[in-house]
């Protein structure tokens, strides 16, 4: 075979395996959807700038928790946060941390943040500011 020929056929043969990766996909899911009755996940309901505030029991904010928009999805109990800010108290300093989006556990005691994560920490008697940022960053608002 020439080196044109050689050529030739490996790109339609590149070409032919790139469009079944495309299309196998496609022609997979529809059916396995309809077998299965499953339907896609679509969210039951959705808050625009949410605010949320947690009282310890003397009356104070332990957190506030703000988003620009909450929707929840009813399938797995998950509901997602779109840009969270959330404000923590402590005995001495504050703490905000804000993300483009998040995702609050099951039962609401995790709070996931995502993509560029900004945590801001206030000066105390022994450290001064402190700023971190991060892609991921996992909370535990329970006390």
């Amino acid at each position: 075979m020439g080196w044109w020929l050689s050529r030739f056929l490996l790109f339609v043969g590149l070409l032919l395996f790139s469009g079944l990766f495309w299309w196998l996909p496609e022609a997979l899911v529809r059916p396995a959807l309809a077998l299965t009755h499953a339907q896609p996940a679509r969210p039951d309901y959705y808050i625009g700038r949410l605010r949320l505030t947690a009282m310890n029991r003397h009356g104070h904010p332990r957190f506030i928790l703000t988003a620009t928009r909450l929707v929840h999805f009813p399938r797995g109990k998950r509901t997602l946060l779109i840009e969270p800010h959330l404000i923590q108290f402590g005995k001495h300093t504050t703490t905000t941390t804000t993300a483009k989006h998040g995702f609050v556990s099951r039962h609401g005691h995790t709070l996931i943040m995502r993509g560029k994560v900004r945590v801001f920490r206030g000066p105390t008697a022994q450290v001064g500011t402190t700023s971190v940022r991060a892609h991921t960053l996992t909370v535990h608002l329970a006390s």
